[in-house]
C-alpha cells in the first residue's frame, strides 16, 4: 500500500526518485559476539528492538541486511549490553504517522523492549495539517509507553537538509518540519520517552558520502553515521528496562 503512494509523491518532490525502493530485511536475532561486558543473571533472553517509521527507519537506500539502521542500531545494541536483540523492523516507505498506527498493531504480539520511532518526513511535505499528525504522533507515544516499550523518539528529520528534493519541497520541508520535531520533542519529554539526534546540515555537506545517488535518503554510511548518534541514547533505553529475577536455586 504505502510503496506505490511512495512513488507517487517522489515524482512530483525528487529531483532524482529511487530507481529501487526495496530494503534486505535485517529482522532476526543479534548475538553480542563482539562484546567484552559479562552478560547479568537473568539477562539471556533476547532484548526486543522494534523499529518503527517510514523510508528512513526501514532503510531505504542500504544494500544489504547489515547496512540498514535497524541491524546497526541491534548490533550495537548487543554488544552495548551483552544480551542479544531481536530485531523486528515494521517500518515502510511512504508511511505518515497515521500509517504507523498499523505497524504499532503488528506489534502487539511482541515482548515490549525498545521501540524506535522516526515519522514525520511525509507529513510535512503533503498538504494536510501538522496538528493532526502531531496528536497522532503523541497518540502513537502514549499507546507504546503504556503497552511497556521503552520508547526513543527521533524529532521530525527535516527534508530542507536533502538536495535531492526539489526547491519547493526543501523549503517548505524545513519549515514544516521543524514545527513538527518541537511538537515531537514536547511528546516525547511528557511521555517519558528518550529523545535521539534526527539528522543535521551534515547531510547536506557531505551528500556525496553520506546520501544515496536519491539525494535524500542515506548512503549506507549515512545509515552508520545515524546509529552512531543514537546508539547512547538507545543503551539509556535499555538501562531502564528490568532484567527478570533469576529463578532461585
Amino acid at each position: 500500500m504505502f510503496l506505490p503512494l511512495a512513488r507517487l509523491y517522489a515524482r512530483l518532490v525528487f529531483c532524482r526518485p529511487p530507481a529501487d525502493w526495496s530494503v534486505p530485511a535485517p529482522d532476526g536475532r543479534y548475538e553480542p559476539t563482539g562484546s567484552t561486558e559479562p552478560a547479568a543473571p537473568g539477562d539471556d533472553r533476547p532484548l526486543t528492538l522494534l523499529v518503527l517509521g517510514d523510508s528512513l527507519a526501514q532503510s531505504v537506500g542500504a544494500r544489504r541486511p547489515g547496512q540498514t539502521l535497524g541491524a546497526r542500531l541491534a548490533q550495537g545494541l548487543a554488544e552495548g549490553t551483552g544480551r542479544p536483540v531481536l530485531l523486528r523492523v515494521h517500518a515502510r516507505a511512504g508511511a505518515t504517522t497515521a500509517a504507523v498506527g498499523r505497524q504499532v498493531l503488528r506489534a502487539a504480539r511482541l515482548r515490549p523492549g525498545i521501540a524506535v520511532l522516526i515519522v514525520g518526513g511525509n507529513d510535512v511535505l503533503l498538504p494536510a495539517p501538522l496538528g493532526r499528525a502531531a496528536r497522532r504522533f503523541a497518540h502513537l507515544a502514549q499507546a507504546l509507553r503504556e503497552a511497556g516499550w521503552e520508547l526513543v523518539v527521533v524529532p521530525c528529520p527535516d527534508p530542507g537538509y536533502a538536495p535531492g528534493f526539489r526547491r519547493p519541497a526543501r523549503w517548505i520541508g524545513h519549515v514544516r518540519s521543524g514545527r513538527l520535531a518541537r511538537r515531537h520533542t514536547r511528546t516525547a519529554v511528557r511521555t517519558g520517552a528518550h529523545l535521539a539526534p534526527t539528522s543535521g546540515p551534515e547531510f547536506r555537506d557531505r551528500a556525496d558520502t553520506l546520501l544515496s545517488p536519491d539525494g535524500v535518503h542515506p548512503s549506507p554510511a549515512g545509515y552508520a553515521a545515524h546509529a552512531t548518534r543514537m546508539l547512547p541514547t538507545l543503551l539509556e533505553a535499555a538501562a531502564q528496562i528490568r532484567l527478570p529475577v533469576p529463578a532461585a536455586g
